[in-house]
């Protein structure tokens, strides 16, 4: 089963409040990126009002935890976090032949949404590519009646032959994708260049496609071709500078992450969540919401537990995981919500490894919370 959600959104659940007539902590309420209300409730007009226009003034960029006054009685104060959800951003694999195997395989590791598309059946079935969201067989000559292209589209071309990769490019080049790259020699490459500026293509846009693509590691087996793929393919979504990581910093500045997880699977640990909700399963979902000094991991990082003691996800590690863990199956258990403060003391953070002490506040919360929002067709089990 999986779970289907709707393109730029935000789920927005209450943490903590004051001086509130009603218990809110847990309460869910889903908006579009343009502060619309979809489903769910947070309770109290005046914090719905508010939580869409600090979404609807794009203030809200990834996640966030903002607290909200009563215009009218400010000692009620509100805690909410907004997650806005997108999913996975999808790669195009045109072409089902020996590269494309391993490029699908690295294309689900590294998040995406995986699509292979060939015309030859035999090239594109579920049991060739078991890794792929979707097949399509369909000829590469209308790539955008079938295809939603757009800035979440990464498309890597390595069809069967150089007709066949030019029809492709010549389609695309014009989207406004994430990423697009193009398999070929030398002698092919500088032929489909020539060929898109006589058809009066913007030198520009030609240079913006990654031909040939990958990045220069020596790669000749198809499995280090998908290799140089994908690392360029990150290169790109990073801002990295492929540079030997052993010469240290880039003199690019470019960006590094020592202690954090892709929020890709905090995304997963989200989507196992609202599953459980969705088919009854007695769970808790653990968020960081604050964090401060030396913490393994940051707010918005998530732990999933089931009542029966397995778990999906980390918030760090170590004695502070342990000790959410614990306190997370107590929330499986009770169903009430509780906000759970973890001190790393000088002595402990030692312990776990960090160089000094720091603080994370974690809200826990039973997966029930999530039941009034599987349906309506915002969040559906397939």
């Amino acid at each position: 089963m999986e779970i289907n959600l709707h393109q730029d959104i935000a789920i927005v659940t209450v943490v903590g409040g004051d001086n509130l007539p009603c218990s809110l902590p847990g309460q869910k309420k889903i908006f579009t990126s343009k502060g619309e209300g979809l489903t769910g409730s947070l309770n109290l007009p005046w914090l719905e009002e508010q939580v869409a226009g600090l979404i609807r003034g794009n203030q809200s960029n990834g996640f966030n935890v903002a607290c909200f006054s009563n215009p009218e009685e400010p000692d009620q104060k509100v805690t909410v976090m907004i997650d806005p959800y997108l999913p996975p951003n999808e790669l195009i694999v045109l072409g089902g032949g020996h590269i494309a195997l391993p490029l699908v395989k690295l294309g689900k590791m590294m998040g995406y949404q995986v699509t292979v598309v060939d015309d030859r059946q035999e090239f594109v079935t579920a049991e060739r590519f078991p890794d792929a969201d979707r097949v399509i067989c369909r000829g590469f000559n209308d790539l955008g009646r079938y295809l939603t292209l757009g800035p979440g589209s990464s498309v890597v071309i390595v069809t069967r032959g150089h007709q066949h990769d030019q029809v492709c490019l010549r389609q695309l080049i014009n989207y406004p994708l994430a990423y697009l790259g193009m398999i070929g020699s030398k002698r092919k490459i500088k032929m489909a260049r020539q060929s898109l500026l006589e058809e009066g293509i913007d030198p520009k846009i030609i240079e913006k496609v990654h031909m040939p693509v990958g990045l220069d590691i020596g790669a000749q087996t198809p499995e280090e071709i998908a290799i140089c793929i994908a690392a360029e393919m990150i290169k790109d979504r990073r801002g990295g500078s492929s540079h030997s990581l052993k010469e240290g910093p880039s003199k690019k500045g470019a960006s590094t992450n020592d202690s954090e997880i892709s929020s890709a699977i905090d995304k997963e640990v989200l989507q196992e969540a609202i599953r459980a909700a969705c088919d009854g399963t007695p769970a808790a979902l653990a968020t960081i919401i604050k964090t401060s000094g030396s913490t393994p991991r940051k707010a918005g990082a998530r732990m999933f537990i089931h009542r029966d003691g397995r778990a999906f996800g980390t918030i760090g590690g170590g004695s502070g995981e342990l000790e959410i863990y614990l306190a997370a199956l107590g929330v499986a258990d009770e169903l009430l919500p509780r906000l759970h403060q973890v001190t790393m003391t000088g002595d402990r953070a030692a312990l776990e490894g960090m160089v000094c002490g720091g603080m994370m506040e974690v809200f826990i919360e039973p997966v029930n919370t999530f039941r009034a929002l599987c349906g309506g067709g915002i969040i559906e089990s397939e």
